[in-house]
This record gives C-alpha cells, structure tokens and sequence, in this order.
C-alpha cells in the first residue's frame, strides 16, 4: 500500500513538474542595428528638460549615467507617439576584476506620431517608494 501511495505521489509531482521544464516558443523582439539606424540626435544628461525637433520616423539616442550595482537604475517612460526601438546598458572600461563600475544606459527612440511627445526618467532603487527627491530627466520632443 505504502509503495502505491509513494508512486502515485511521484506520478502526480512528475505531472505537475514537467510541464514547467518545456520551454514554450518566445518571440524576439526587434533589435536595432547600430550600424544601420543613424540617429537624428544624441542626448545625454547635460541636456535635461530641452526640447527637440524631429520628424516622423526619426530616431534619437539617448544616453543617461547609471550603476546599476548600487542597485540603481532608470525606469523611462515614453508618450505614446515615440517607440523604443532598443535599450542596453554598457559598463565602462574598468580593470579586471574590479566591482562597483558604473556606466551608461542607452535608449533609441522613434518618432511615430506627431505631436508634443516626453521622455521621462526618474534614476532610484526600484524597491524604494517614490519621494520627490530622486534625480530625474525629462526631454520634450516635438514631432513635426
């Protein structure tokens, strides 16, 4: 009876187990290739709270400081009229072994409707309640 028991409890964990280990089909999103997307602009942070031109379809990288081992990072927000084309983090060059090197996070970004568009960032520790006092970035696109 034990041996039932143990071998039904087996079957029932098996059943329930395997259908997490099969991997399901995951779409890729689309990538930008550097060398074929040239920018319209390249923003970084001294340019905070400006305003651009564009024009429908045109792409602007934007480039922001980060350290993301301090635990830190920027969550952006788009307006519905400009799409995120792709976004990385590159760590600087630093010694071997070394820890703690921040960076910068980079963002293309297309016009795609016209219109008074934002970019907006606001840099904290995603765990951490919103208080007023984090560093954050805005940058108005007007599309045209």
């Amino acid at each position: 009876m034990d041996r039932i028991v143990t071998f039904l409890l087996l079957l029932v964990s098996a059943i329930l187990l395997i259908p997490g280990c099969i991997a399901e089909e995951q779409t890729v999103s689309e990538v930008v290739d550097e060398a074929i997307v040239t920018p319209a602009y390249n923003v970084t942070a001294d340019v905070n709270t400006t305003e651009l031109n564009m024009t429908m379809n045109q792409v602007a990288f934007v480039q922001l400081p980060e350290n993301p081992t301090t635990g830190y990072s920027w969550n952006v927000t788009l307006s519905d009229g400009l799409a995120l084309l792709n976004e990385t983090y590159v760590q600087d060059a630093a010694a071997e072994g070394m820890v703690g090197v921040g960076g910068v996070h980079e963002w293309y970004i297309e016009a795609i409707a016209v219109g008074n568009q934002t970019f907006d960032g606001i840099y904290k520790q995603p765990w951490e309640e919103t208080v007023g006092n984090e560093t954050t970035y805005s940058l108005a696109i007007l599309v045209e």
